[in-house]
This record gives C-alpha cells, structure tokens and sequence, in this order.
C-alpha cells in the first residue's frame, strides 16, 4: 500500500510539472507566433512598398519561426489526448516531460533572436523610388549635364556631400530624382541603403529621423517613446555599419544632420548626401563639399519646351497665335516648371484672343527670380508662384462682394486689376467662370508637378 502510494504521489508530481510545461510552452509558441507575425508584417511592406529585399539573417530566422511553432502545436495537440487517457505510465510521463522542456526551450531561444531592426535591403531594382507626373523628356530638357555631374559624384570617394541649388522652378527636385531612380536601378549601386526625405520650410528633426527610420527598416513599438537623442542614436548604430546615400529635398535651413543621427560622409564609409536648396547659403551651412548651381534654360530650349507641352498643332494654328506664344514662353523666364505647367494649360486654346488674354495675365506683376540670398530665397519660395498666377486671382479678390446691378461684379473684378472697362480682356458675363477655370488649372497642375 505505501508502495503503491508513493508511486501515486510521484505520478502526481511529474503530471503537475508536465501540465507547467505544457502552459509555458503554449504560452512560449503564442508569443513566437505573434513575433513572427509582426516580423513578417514589416517584411512585406517594405518589399510591397518600396521593392527592398529582405535580410537573408531574417528569412532563416522566419523559417524557423515556422518550423518551431507547427511543431509546437502538434507537441501540444498529442499532450491534449494523450492527457484523456487514464493509461499513460508514468515512464511515458517522464519522456514526454523531457520533449516538452526541449521545445519549449528551443522556442525560448528562436523568439529571443527574433529582435530585429532592420529585416530588408536595398535590392538593387527598387527602393524609395521617386515618380514624377512630368514626362520623361520634359523631365530631362537642358537637365542631362547636371544630372551627369551629380551621378559622377555619387561615383567618386572624396565629395560626400553634394548641394544643388538654384532658383524654384529650376529643375533640381526633377535632377535629384533622376539620380536617385538611376541609383536604384544599378544592381551593384554599392549602396545598403537609398533614402529619400522631403525636408520642406518648416524643419522638424523628428520627421526626419522618423523617415530614415522607416526607410531602413528599424520599426521598434518603442520608437514613439524615445528621445530625439535615443532616435539618433538608434540611427546612428544602423547607418554607421552601411554604406547608404541620403537625398534630402527643398532644403531651408541648415539640417543638423549628426543631431538627427545620420553620420558624416568620408573616405572610409563613402556614403553620400545630396540635398536641392534655393540659397548658396544653405549649401555653404550644410558643409556642401561640391556645390552645383542650377541654371535658367537658354530660349532654344525653353521654346522647344514650352511647344511640347502646349502642341505644335496650336502654336502654329495660326500666324498670331505664334507670335504671341513665343511671347507667352518668354514670360517663363527659363523656367521649366513654368514652361511645362502654362504650355499645358495653353494647350487648348485655340483662338488668337485666348493667347492675347493669356500674355497679358502673365505680363501682369511678373516675379523676381534673381533672389540668392537665404532670405530672399525664402520669400521668393513662398511668393513665386502666387506672384506669376496672382492675376488669376481677381475673381477671388471680390467674391465678398455682392454687385445689385447685373455685370457690376465683372467690373469691379477687372478694375482691381486695373483693366481698363472699356476694352475688357474677357467678356464680361463670363470673366468670372474664365478666371476660375485658369486658377484650377494651374493649380492643379503645380500640385501633381514639382521640379
């Protein structure tokens, strides 16, 4: 009997450690589960995203995530039923104590490399690709040479960082994206990572480094919660072990980059940053070992431009139309963005009066682009291309208004801008309508188009 008894109490006891183990090791497989979920989840967006390749580190580990977890239930589906049964020895007891202790301990060890922060990069064909809606010879006119001059740049050891500046409208952001398409599509670019971040007027630290983060991949629950110098930190261990090229646009001050946690290009890393900014003084502030500045385009150019984008069919509809449309081309002053965007609006007008009306618009308070300075350059940022279309605002200017008579709206609208009533530029009954529509058009387009 008290054979029998102590053999119960030993049964006993392995049956209360088997049951433990059978809920650490449930508990152990729901967490791997779930990690390796999250893992996967970052994985695939990145890939989907912005075609990156995952770390070959990280496709094994994924693997045996896999493994280790569909064994683990199948260990715990067998303890389900072989627990139903009274007949189990307390041999067989002890056996499959020992298997559980091993997975248990091997899912243990999987889920403790399962920290990762950074699973993908670069591919070689893909990346933080930029897209631009201009098309690709309009993208491309009088700017092949200084996008030649930047990528020789990106090829040579002793500049690390590159400033493209320039007035706005120049064509800097379209040579930026150039080169950061052309890099990513070279398989063996030498680079680990190819960054993109648009910087803006209103400089914040902290969205930078939130897009570099994402950019390499480094996406910690615990990123919202940590310091500005935990963040740099976290950037810091990342891009000081790779070799990564980091294109920073419409750059308005000096971006303190080391504060961000981005290290500085030399010899040894041969990384690159190449940023576009208005001002020679910002390239000056930012350390811009080469310094390229970007040029109106000449008026052959700017022409042959200005008549892709409006058709050669109605430039030369009509012997006045032509004459006036080179004068419309030149109220661009050489820049493409300017060139492209009013040649496309042009596009359809079709009557002589049209482009008449079009000149004098344009003619109407034309900008200053000669600006260089940093404040100047900021204002100029700012102003530019209200300034060129601010005459398509007139409507604007007197919708508060309310006329009592019939056509007292028009004519309060064109002797705000000084149009002499008697020979209006428009029909009177439609000026409003007309100036609208010019104002979405161009509008629009300057959204969906930036150089």
């Amino acid at each position: 009997m008290g054979k029998d008894f102590k053999s119960m109490v030993t049964r006993c006891i392995y049956v209360g450690k088997e049951n433990d183990n059978v809920r650490k090791l449930k508990i152990a497989a729901e967490e791997l589960k779930d990690l390796r979920n999250n893992v996967m989840k970052r994985v695939k967006m990145y890939e989907d995203q912005q075609k990156l390749k995952r770390l070959e580190k990280v496709q094994v580990w994924l693997r045996q995530a896999d493994v280790a977890i569909k064994e683990a239930e199948e260990m715990l589906i067998t303890m389900m039923s072989s627990s139903s049964s009274n007949g189990s020895s307390m041999m067989s007891c002890h056996k499959m104590d020992k298997k559980l202790c091993k997975k248990l301990k091997e899912v243990q060890e999987i889920k403790s490399r399962g920290t990762f922060d950074v699973v993908v990069e670069n591919s070689g064909i893909g990346g933080s690709m930029m897209s631009s809606t201009v098309d690709k010879d309009d993208q491309t006119v009088g700017l092949e040479a200084v996008s030649g001059l930047v990528w020789r740049c990106m090829t040579v050891d002793n500049t690390g960082i590159i400033g493209l500046y320039g007035v706005e409208g120049v064509g800097k952001t379209t040579v930026l994206t150039q080169v950061n398409n052309r890099l990513l599509q070279h398989k063996s670019n030498g680079f680990d990572f190819v960054i993109w971040v648009f910087v803006s007027k209103n400089l914040n630290l902290e969205k930078i480094q939130d897009t570099i983060r994402e950019k390499i991949g480094f996406l910690d629950r615990s990123w919202t919660s940590k310091t500005e110098e935990e963040k740099a930190g976290k950037i810091f261990d990342i891009l000081s072990k790779r070799r990564f090229a980091l294109f920073l646009d419409d750059v308005w001050e000096k971006v303190d980059l080391v504060k961000a946690g981005v290290p500085p290009p030399d010899g040894q890393n041969r990384s690159k940053i190449v940023f576009t900014t208005c001002s020679d003084e910002v390239c000056r502030e930012m350390g811009a070992q080469t310094k390229i500045k970007m040029e109106k385009l000449p008026w052959e150019r700017a022409w042959d431009l200005f008549k892709k984008n409006a058709g050669e069919e109605t430039v030369k509809s009509h012997p006045d139309i032509t004459k006036v449309a080179q004068e419309v081309a030149a109220k661009c002053d050489g820049l493409p963005l300017a060139l492209v965007t009013i040649g496309r609006a042009m596009a359809s007008k079709k009557t002589p009066q049209e482009w008449r009306d079009a000149l004098y618009i344009l003619s109407n308070s034309p900008p200053n682009f000669s600006a260089q300075s940093k404040q100047e350059a900021l204002e100029l940022k700012e102003n530019t291309m209200d300034q060129r279309f601010s005459h398509l605002i007139f409507s604007y200017r007197s919708s508060t208004y309310q006329p009592r008579k019939p056509g007292e709206q028009a004519k309060r609208a064109l002797s705000v801008e000084k149009v002499p009533a008697r020979k209006p530029v428009v029909k009177e009954r439609d000026i409003n309508e007309r100036a609208e529509a010019f104002i979405q058009k161009f509008r629009k387009q300057l959204r969906l188009q930036r150089f």
